[in-house]
């Protein structure tokens, strides 16, 4: 599978999540060319602040492969990751990320964290944004749209 089709499998776990009414993202960890782990946001349905999909999709991982590093994956995620799920990243080890769309921090996510993690995105924008946007509208959240690098 290509990046915009990964990026359309961790699109669906956001489409989930949002049908939750949850905080449409999703993600998907990719090992070895093969999806081994997918989720999108549960913080409501787990009572768990930490329930976000980065999260879970390492935990799955982790149970799966029998270890609690990825050095050869690669995580898909619908939104940039917040700092809480980027260090998860570099603590489990994962050398690169695919972001769907930036998150409206963008300068804070870009510039937080001098690892030497690989970031690539955004990979289908408009529909990872548009998502989250629609359900922060909904929710009735306020934001503000930042310009972009």
């Amino acid at each position: 599978m290509n990046e915009q089709e990964l990026m359309s499998e961790a699109l669906k776990e956001a489409q989930a999540a949002y049908d939750r009414a949850e905080c449409p993202v999703g993600a998907l960890l990719v090992h070895d060319g093969k999806i081994v782990a997918r989720a999108g946001n549960r913080e409501l349905e787990l009572h768990d602040p930490t329930a976000h999909a980065e999260i879970l999709v390492l935990r799955q991982a982790g149970k799966l492969l029998g270890t609690h590093t990825f050095p050869a994956a690669t995580l898909y995620t619908t939104l940039w990751p917040c700092p809480m799920c980027e260090n998860a990243l570099l603590r489990a080890r994962v050398s690169r990320f695919v972001a769907g769309a930036r998150g409206f921090r963008f300068i804070y996510e870009n510039t937080f964290d001098s690892s030497k993690l690989l970031r690539v995105g955004p990979v289908m924008e408009d529909e990872c944004r548009g998502l989250f946007i629609r359900w922060l509208q909904e929710t009735g959240r306020e934001f503000t749209l930042e310009p972009g690098p």
